[in-house]
């Protein structure tokens, strides 16, 4: 009885430590912290960003500043569930919102950070740290999905003009996030 106590205490202690040790990239996801740093969201072609600063404004898959500019800040909701409300860079009072249709404009960014169209989840297969003092990837091979549309996941392309959009079913799109 005495011995197989132990054995069953030093089997608990071992696969705790185990688990603790193992890379997060290894586990299989991470969850970036941005830090507030400015983003632009490139898929192998397109880039996931907005027609114009303005309400109402498509996202699309390119972006009205260029290819190599950020259009991105990425605000923490607080909530225990980690989600973002993707904000304009040059404007916080507008933010990514998905609409019941699918489509994603920018709209007034909600100030209490709960409207259930503006929250993101984001998915990465590998995310940096000191992401605010990092000039280049940040994260790869993230899917970006929406909550209040059922997880469904962002989409961009097939041409730059294409608006972006979420959907459900099918393949998401994966991005990598960068900063300048």
């Amino acid at each position: 009885m005495f011995s197989s106590s132990i054995v069953a205490l030093s089997i608990a202690a071992f696969a705790s430590v185990s688990a603790s040790e193992v890379p997060l990239a290894a586990r299989g996801t991470c969850t970036p912290n941005f830090e507030g740093a400015g983003l632009r969201i490139v898929q192998s072609t397109w880039k996931f960003g907005p027609s114009a600063a303005n309400a109402l404004a498509p996202v699309i898959s390119s972006s009205f500043r260029g290819a190599t500019a950020v259009d991105w800040h990425f605000q923490q909701t607080g909530q225990p569930m980690v989600g973002y409300i993707i904000r304009d860079v040059t404007n916080n009072n507008l933010a990514a919102s998905a609409r019941v249709d699918g489509s994603i404009l920018l709209d007034k960014a909600s100030d209490s950070g709960n409207a259930a169209d503006q929250i993101w989840t984001v998915q990465c297969n590998t995310c940096s740290t000191g992401i605010s003092g990092i000039h280049g990837k940040v994260a790869s091979q993230c899917t970006i999905r929406s909550p209040a549309l059922n997880g469904g996941c962002v989409t961009v392309g097939p041409s730059a003009a294409s608006p972006a959009r979420v959907t459900n079913g099918g393949t998401c799109t994966t991005f990598d996030f960068f900063t300048n």
